[in-house]
């Protein structure tokens, strides 16, 4: 029985709308040039043409958002890409002011010690798999340079020698390199010793003081300098700084390690030293 009533309310309430509908049509068909069947057929469309505008609004709106995203995305790379070109102009702009800088004070060393005749050249290769060991110069025969040239940088302090002359080219062989040695001296105590590469890679870029005795003069931070022995490098060129002092597997001497002063993984430019050591 309830639901018989339920029912009969809700066909009522149906009966309702659509004389009320018609009753719209009416009106406005009176107050207009639109016919009575255009009128009522307009009003009950309005309200699915409106869902369905809604739903095709929100169907454009929601391709559009994929569309913008697309758009942002390569907004982002274009961006990007700008900002990694700024970057690689800064860090050559950055070189070229660490270069200039750097070939500035070799002018000043030139000028400061008018008793060497030295010749500016820089660094234009290395070799990947002998990157601290050797590297190639812009200067060869043509210029002067020639085999065992000490070769020094802007600080005067010990780089290595000339290995190899090319017509317009020379290659280096750094201090670190075991093939490398040079006569040193403590500046401290004065006595000597021999400042070579370690060929067991065991220094870690560093240099071994040898040839000094059990009880030699030696402590730790002592600087050390070129001693002008052998014939090939002048007296007073900076060699390093005593790490660490260790006796050797005999007992009857001992070594240190030398931090070298030359900065030989980044240095650009160097100073040929052309004066005649014999």
């Amino acid at each position: 029985m309830k639901r018989f009533f339920k029912n009969r309310c809700v066909f009522g309430l149906l009966v309702a709308a659509v004389c009320l509908g018609i009753i719209v049509g009416i009106v406005n068909a009176v107050s207009s040039d639109i016919t009575f069947v255009e009128n009522v057929t307009q009003v009950i469309v309005t309200p699915v043409q409106k869902l369905f505008t809604k739903a095709g609004n929100g169907i454009s709106n929601f391709f559009g958002y994929f569309s913008n995203v697309d758009k942002l995305k390569e907004k982002i790379q274009d961006l990007e890409l700008e900002n990694a070109e700024l970057e690689t102009a800064l860090d050559k702009s950055e070189i070229a002011l660490s270069e200039n800088e750097e070939l500035r004070r070799l002018l000043a060393l030139k000028a400061a010690y008018p008793e060497l005749e030295l010749d500016a050249a820089e660094v234009v290769s290395r070799e990947p798999s002998n990157w601290y060991n050797t590297f190639v110069i812009d200067k060869g025969a043509t210029d002067g340079v020639a085999l065992n040239q000490p070769v020094i940088s802007a600080d005067k302090a010990l780089v290595g020698r000339i290995s190899e002359v090319g017509t317009t080219w020379s290659r280096v062989i750094t201090l670190i390199d075991p093939a490398h040695s040079v006569g040193a001296e403590i500046v401290r105590s004065g006595e000597y010793g021999v400042a070579e590469g370690d060929s067991s890679d065991s220094l870690g870029g560093n240099l071994r003081l040898s040839f000094i005795s059990k009880n030699a003069n030696i402590i730790v931070g002592d600087k050390i300098m070129t001693s002008g022995l052998g014939g090939i490098y002048p007296k007073g060129l900076n060699v390093g700084k005593v790490l660490e002092i260790r006796p050797d597997m005999q007992g009857i001497s001992q070594y240190a390690i030398i931090s070298p002063d030359a900065d030989i993984e980044n240095i650009n430019a160097v100073l040929i030293v052309k004066n005649d050591m014999n």
